[in-house]
């Protein structure tokens, strides 16, 4: 027992320095090259963190355990806005642009909506719509990397030769946000690894295990980066990991397990989550939208809804 105590401050220990590489490093090379941080939180940040969820997603696929495939994506994803955006919201402020309001969150809400038609079809993502998924996702990429190449030739065009960052200096920042995600990973599966061997030590069934410490374990990537984020005052990289990560699980995720064996669903067994994911990705625009952030008294009421969740998802037959 004492081993997993270790272990488990040991992974939380990885979290947080994993999250301080990433923030501060992603940060900087947003800065070098031009871009505003919400783009690399859009992509690197949101993939980088989200990778536990894909190897949970296809780890339990490849056993033929769909369900926790779905539930990890569909319970990541509120975990996302309720409790991770939540959080950030309560530590600090989250200003937001209008751009994000009119174009990023109203493209997560598509995919949200488009994953829950799929899922409603004959309660299965077949390969074709897992086709879809993924060219939705590479639309997407492709905007954003039209959107970056634009930014980086502004800076480009106003900057000063005194200002120039060397290509070995970009490659530095981007090499150290990379240790800073593998950090991350690794942490994360420890402390999931650690909290699941205590919790069955203490009798906590296996159940209630997937439905906690799995759900918001894959999510710790996230929740580490989201406090480090809010601690520095990087609010763009803080919105853009949580939108970007809704967005990859979705596409990504759902789309590469639905390609490698169609996608599986009892009709009543996400009655309660899908209603939750769709309620809370509907939400947060006209949080978003009132007064161009998120305030701490929003964050309270999301992190509040989280926890209704939770223990509905408990307590409910």
């Amino acid at each position: 027992m004492l081993i997993q105590f270790l272990l488990l401050i040991l992974g939380l220990s990885l979290l947080w320095g994993g999250a301080e590489l990433l923030i501060r490093y992603s940060s900087s090379l947003a800065r070098a090259l031009g871009v505003s941080p919400i783009i690399i939180g859009l992509t690197v940040v949101s993939i980088g963190t989200s990778l536990p969820e894909f190897v949970v997603s296809l780890i339990a696929a490849i056993q033929n355990t769909m369900g926790i495939s779905v539930g990890n994506i569909v319970g990541s994803n509120i975990a996302n806005i309720c409790l991770i955006l939540g959080i950030g919201a309560f530590i600090t402020n989250l200003q937001v642009k209008k751009g994000w309001v009119y174009k990023e969150v109203p493209f997560m809400i598509a995919s949200t909506l488009l994953f829950l038609l799929f899922t409603r079809t004959g309660y299965v993502i077949t390969r074709w719509e897992g086709i879809f998924l993924l060219v939705l996702l590479l639309g997407f990429l492709s905007y954003l990397s039209r959107t970056s190449v634009i930014q980086m030739q502004d800076f480009s065009a106003s900057k000063q030769e005194s200002q120039s960052e060397k290509l070995s200096q970009k490659l530095i920042y981007l090499l150290l946000a990379s240790v800073g995600i593998i950090i991350l990973v690794a942490g994360s599966k420890l402390t999931v690894d650690s909290g699941t061997e205590i919790a069955r030590a203490f009798g906590v069934s296996d159940i209630v295990i997937g439905l906690t410490l799995i759900a918001v374990g894959t999510s710790l990537p996230e929740l580490a980066t989201t406090i480090v984020g809010a601690l520095n005052s990087e609010t763009d990289i803080v919105v853009g990991n949580v939108i970007g990560s809704n967005i990859f699980n979705l596409l990504f995720i759902g789309g590469t397990i639905a390609i490698l064996k169609p996608l599986e669903i009892p009709p009543d067994f996400f009655g309660l989550e899908f209603i939750f994911l769709l309620g809370s990705s509907l939400l947060i625009w006209p949080i978003m939208r009132l007064k161009w952030n998120v305030q701490k008294f929003e964050g309270i009421v999301l992190l509040i809804l989280y926890f209704i969740f939770v223990g509905l998802t408990l307590f409910l037959p």
